[in-house]
């Protein structure tokens, strides 16, 4: 329950090499209180605001479990495979988000979930264009560049959240955005699934 006026009252001594002595009471009014959404909700909206003219092929899904460290180790992801491993935590909670997100827009999980995808195709994409002359094989490059090819795919979540000018604080945007970072991974919308 959000009440229009808080109070704060603090009587007491207070003393101290900084402060010297302090005596007396403490009156603290505050006329708004300002709601901080969900630092994932907020991604989540951002995103679908940008991803909701998506359309929605109808096709397949290819569904096949495999172990989150089996797909850490199949794609050689270096910079993040710990921070994959500590905000896989948070998966349940962007799935929770997501799904109250598609509650109000029709298959408006789908479609975010699709543009991530598709900018993870555009970012490995770019890495393979780059390294066109190489001798390689396709998945040997992507796994060289897996860290890269996961920045690219962060920086364009980032700029969506960045341009909706939801209120949030940068700490905990950037916050946000590593927890779905991550549950875009663990869901196989970023890097190869291990075969």
């Amino acid at each position: 329950m959000i009440k229009k006026e808080y109070k704060i009252e603090n009587s007491g001594y207070n003393q101290g090499i900084m402060v010297g002595n302090n005596e007396g009471e403490i009156n603290v009014t505050l006329q708004q209180a300002v709601k901080m959404p969900s630092l994932i909700s907020t991604v989540v909206v951002a995103l679908g605001n940008v991803c909701s003219s998506m359309e929605m092929p109808s096709g397949n899904n290819d569904y096949c479990e495999y172990k989150p460290d089996d797909k850490i180790e199949y794609n050689c992801v270096i910079k993040y495979k710990d921070i994959i491993k500590y905000y896989s935590a948070y998966h349940s909670t962007c799935e929770k988000h997501l799904n109250a997100y598609d509650d109000s827009n029709i298959r408006g999980k789908a479609k975010i979930l699709r543009c991530v995808h598709e900018w993870y195709m555009e970012a490995k994409g770019d890495v393979l264009l780059r390294n066109r002359n190489s001798e390689k094989a396709e998945m040997d490059i992507v796994r060289e560049n897996s860290d890269n090819i996961i920045d690219m795919v962060k920086g364009r979540i980032h700029k969506c959240v960045i341009d909706s000018h939801e209120l949030m604080l940068m700490e905990d945007m950037e916050l946000g955005i590593a927890c779905f970072t991550c549950y875009c991974f663990m869901e196989c919308k970023i890097l190869e699934k291990p075969l």
